[in-house]
C-alpha cells in the first residue's frame, strides 16, 4: 500500500476539529470567563455535577441521562459575569436534547435547546423562591434537519436584556426579557437522553464598541 501524505490526512480530519461559531461584527468579545477543550481528563474536577453520568474522553465532554433520576443530565461551569459570548460545538451520540442553561444566583435564568428538529431560546422560571409566581417565556423559535454523528457549532450572546443564539450554517434565533440583565453565576450543560457530546467551550465578557 502507497504511504498517504500527511497533508492528505489532515484535510480529511479537518471537519472533525471545525471551530465553534464566531460572534458577530457587532460583538467584541473581551476578558475570557472559561476555555476548555476537554483535552484533560480531569477538565471538569472542579465543575458542579449534576443529574447524569459524565465522562472526559477523546477530548470531548460526554454526558448521558441516567433512568433512576429522570432528568437531563447537568453539568455546571461556575463563573461569575453579566454578559458574555459562550461558544461551543455538540453532537447528538444517541440522545434527543442538547442544552445550554445559564443561571444565577435564583437558579435557572435561560436556555438554548436543540433538537434534531427544533431550536429554542427560553426564560426560564427561576428555581427561588419557591413560590415564585414567574413562568418560563418562550423567547424565539426555527425549525431545524440536524443528524446524528456529526458535529454543529453554536454561539449565544447574552447581552443586558438581549439574548440571541446562531447555529452555524443553519439559524439565529434573537429575544430580550429584562429578568436576563443580572449577574450570572454558572454555565451549564444539559443532555437528554443517550449520549450527547460537547466540546470547545469558551466564553468571553462583551465589551461595548
Amino acid at each position: 500500500m502507497k504511504h498517504i501524505p500527511s497533508l492528505i490526512i489532515a484535510l480529511l480530519l479537518a471537519p472533525l476539529t471545525m471551530p465553534a461559531a464566531d460572534p458577530p461584527p457587532s460583538i467584541k468579545a473581551g476578558a475570557l470567563i472559561v476555555n476548555e477543550d476537554f483535552s484533560q481528563f480531569d477538565a471538569t474536577a472542579k465543575w458542579r455535577w449534576g443529574a447524569g453520568k459524565w465522562t472526559v474522553a477523546d477530548g470531548v465532554l460526554k454526558g448521558t441521562e441516567t433512568a433512576e433520576r429522570k432528568h437531563a443530565a447537568g453539568i455546571a461551569c461556575q463563573r461569575v459575569y453579566h454578559d458574555a459570548v459562550i461558544s461551543f460545538r455538540f453532537q447528538f451520540a444517541g440522545g434527543s436534547t442538547a442544552m445550554l442553561l445559564l443561571r444565577n444566583k435564583f437558579g435557572n435564568l435561560c436556555r438554548v435547546t436543540l433538537t434534531p428538529t427544533s431550536m429554542t431560546i427560553t426564560k426560564d422560571k427561576p428555581n427561588l423562591p419557591a413560590d415564585n409566581p414567574e413562568k418560563a417565556v418562550l423567547l424565539d423559535k426555527a425549525a431545524l434537519q440536524l443528524k446524528p454523528g456529526e458535529w454543529y457549532a453554536i454561539t449565544a450572546i447574552v447581552q443586558g436584556e438581549e439574548f440571541t443564539a446562531t447555529l452555524q450554517d443553519h439559524a439565529t434565533l434573537k429575544g430580550h426579557h429584562p429578568g436576563i440583565n443580572v449577574d450570572k453565576t454558572e454555565i451549564e450543560f444539559l443532555a437528554g437522553g443517550d449520549s450527547i457530546l460537547f466540546d470547545d467551550l469558551k466564553a468571553s465578557s462583551v465589551e461595548a464598541r
